[in-house]
C-alpha cells in the first residue's frame, strides 16, 4: 500500500475515533449534545467525506497494481518458452575456500585428502588449537542494542490525546439552552416587560353603584441585553498540520471550541449569580432540618417575587457535596434510601451530577464560586448566542494558517428579585480548604477549576 493511502486511511480512523469520543461523553452525561459538540461532529463528518473522495481512486489504483503484478508473474520467459525450465534459471551453490582464494584445493597426496575428509566429519580428534583460535576470533559477534539505534526508533502514540477539560454547559442547558441571536441587529437589544399592571376594584351594591371603576394604566419597560464577543486564535504552521499524527489541526480546532464553551458558561453563570438580587435566606444548620427550612423559605420568596413556582436549584460543587451527605437521626437521606418506607426528600449519586431536591431538579454548576446556592424559575434568566464557529486564513509567505473560533453571547435577568440565594452554613469543607494554605501573604487560589486561563508569555 502506498504511503499516501496509508496516511489518508489513518486520518479517517482518527476522525471516526474523535466522533466516538464525543458521542461517548454525551452518553455518559445523559443529555443532549451542546452546540460545540454538534459543530465538531459536523466538521468530522465533512472531513471524512473529503477523505473518502481521495481514498476511493487510490484504492482502485492499488487494485490495478495488484492485478498488474499477478499478470506479470504469469508472463512467458525464454526458459519457459524453450521448455528447459518452468522458472528462470539460477546458478547452483558453489563451495568456496575459507581463505578467500578462487583456485581449487590441491592435495599433495591421497592421505592428505583422507585426513581432511575425516576431520570434516568430526572423526579425527587431533584439533589444531591455533586454527580454532583463529576461527573463534573471526566469529566474535558485537552486541547491538536499541540504545545504538535511537535515530530509527519511532515513538508510537497510543489512543487519543488526553484533554482535561469539561466542555459541558450545565447552567446554560438548565435554562433550555441559548436562544438564537443571529437575526437580531445592533450591539444591544431589549426584551419588553410589564412593570405595572392594570387594576381592578370592587363596586359595592347600593350607594356605590354606577360609580367610577378602579383604573390604572399598564406600563411596559425594556430590559436591555448587551452582546459580548468571545473568541480565541492560534497561528499554526503547515508543518504542524501535515506532519503530526494524530493531526494537530483537528485537536486544535476541538480545543478552541471546548474552551469557548467553558468561558461562555463561566461568564453566564457569574452574571446569573450577580443578578440574583433577592435577600439571601440563611441555612441555619448543615443538616436535613436546616436545609429543608432554608430551601422552602427561599422557594416561598421566589414565588412571591415572580409569581412563578421555582423549577431549578442551582448550586456549586461544595453545596452539592454537602447536600449529598445529608443525614437525619437514623439514616442517610441523600441519596434516596430505597429501603425505607417513606423514601427521602431527594435523589443524588456520586458518579453523576444528576439529582433533585423536593421534586425540583438540582443543577450543579462547577464554575460557581464556593458556597453558591440559588432557587428560582429558569424562565427568569435568558441567554442568547450566535456561534461564529471556525475562521481560518492561509499565510503563504510563512507557510502558516491562522485559525480563530468565537461567537456572540448576551444574557439578562427578567426578574432578579425572584432568584433567591441561600447563605450556606459555615464550616462546609471545599476542595480549596483541604489543600495546604498558601505561604506568607500570597492570595488564595481562585475557585476556577473548569475555567481556562491564558498561559503567561
Amino acid at each position: 500500500m502506498n504511503v499516501v493511502l496509508q496516511r489518508l486511511i489513518a486520518e479517517r480512523a482518527e476522525q471516526v475515533a474523535a466522533m466516538d469520543a464525543v458521542l461517548s461523553q454525551v452518553d455518559n452525561r445523559g443529555n443532549d449534545m451542546v452546540d460545540a459538540e454538534r459543530q465538531l461532529l459536523t466538521a468530522a463528518q465533512k472531513r471524512i467525506a473529503e477523505l473518502d473522495a481521495q481514498i476511493e481512486p487510490l484504492e482502485e489504483f492499488e487494485t490495478l497494481r495488484g492485478t498488474h503484478v499477478a499478470a506479470v508473474a504469469q508472463l512467458a520467459t525464454p526458459e519457459r518458452l524453450s521448455g528447459l525450465s518452468p522458472m528462470p534459471a539460477t546458478l547452483p551453490a558453489q563451495p568456496r575456500r575459507m581463505d578467500g582464494l578462487e583456485r581449487s584445493v590441491e592435495y599433495r597426496s591421497p592421505g592428505d585428502f583422507l585426513v581432511d575428509l575425516i576431520r570434516a566429519r568430526g572423526i579425527h580428534q587431533d584439533i589444531d588449537q591455533a586454527a580454532v583460535q583463529r576461527v573463534m576470533q573471526a566469529r566474535v559477534v558485537a552486541d547491538q542494542k536499541t540504545t545504538d539505534t535511537t535515530g530509527i526508533l519511532p515513538t508510537p502514540i497510543v489512543g487519543t490525546v488526553v484533554s482535561l477539560i469539561d466542555a459541558n454547559r450545565p447552567f446554560i442547558t438548565s435554562l433550555g439552552g441559548a436562544k438564537g441571536m443571529g437575526p437580531i441587529p445592533g450591539a444591544t437589544f431589549s426584551r419588553p416587560k410589564v412593570t405595572q399592571h392594570t387594576t381592578v376594584g370592587q363596586q359595592t351594591a347600593g350607594a356605590n353603584e354606577k360609580t367610577q371603576l378602579a383604573s390604572q394604566k399598564m406600563t411596559i419597560a425594556p430590559i436591555t441585553f448587551t452582546k459580548t464577543t468571545y473568541g480565541g486564535t492560534v497561528d499554526i504552521s503547515r508543518q504542524d498540520i501535515d506532519w503530526t499524527s494524530p493531526g494537530a489541526w483537528d485537536i486544535l480546532v476541538r480545543d478552541l471550541a471546548q474552551v469557548y464553551a467553558v468561558q461562555t458558561e463561566t461568564a453566564a453563570a457569574a452574571a446569573f449569580k450577580a443578578a440574583a438580587t433577592a435577600t439571601p435566606v440563611v441555612v441555619a444548620t448543615n443538616d436535613l432540618k436546616g436545609w429543608s427550612l432554608g430551601i422552602y423559605t427561599a422557594a416561598m420568596h421566589a414565588y412571591q417575587a415572580g409569581f412563578l413556582m421555582p423549577d431549578r436549584i442551582w448550586c456549586s460543587l461544595d453545596v452539592w457535596a454537602a447536600l449529598g451527605s445529608l443525614v437525619d437521626v437514623a439514616r442517610v437521606v441523600l441519596p434516596q434510601d430505597t429501603t425505607a418506607e417513606m423514601g427521602a426528600p431527594g435523589t443524588s449519586e456520586l458518579a453523576s451530577f444528576r439529582g433533585d431536591l423536593f421534586g425540583v431538579p438540582r443543577i450543579v454548576v462547577p464554575t460557581f464560586a464556593a458556597g453558591t446556592c440559588i432557587i428560582g424559575n429558569s424562565s427568569l434568566f435568558e441567554v442568547y448566542e450566535e456561534v461564529i464557529g471556525l475562521l481560518s486564513v492561509v499565510e503563504p509567505s510563512i507557510l502558516g494558517v491562522q485559525v480563530a473560533y468565537g461567537g456572540y453571547v448576551a444574557w439578562g435577568a427578567l426578574q432578579g428579585s425572584a432568584l433567591v440565594p441561600l447563605t450556606v452554613p459555615a464550616g462546609m469543607p471545599t476542595i480549596l480548604e483541604t489543600e495546604a494554605a498558601p505561604q506568607g501573604d500570597a492570595p488564595a487560589p481562585e475557585h476556577t477549576e473548569r475555567a481556562s486561563k491564558p498561559a503567561a508569555k
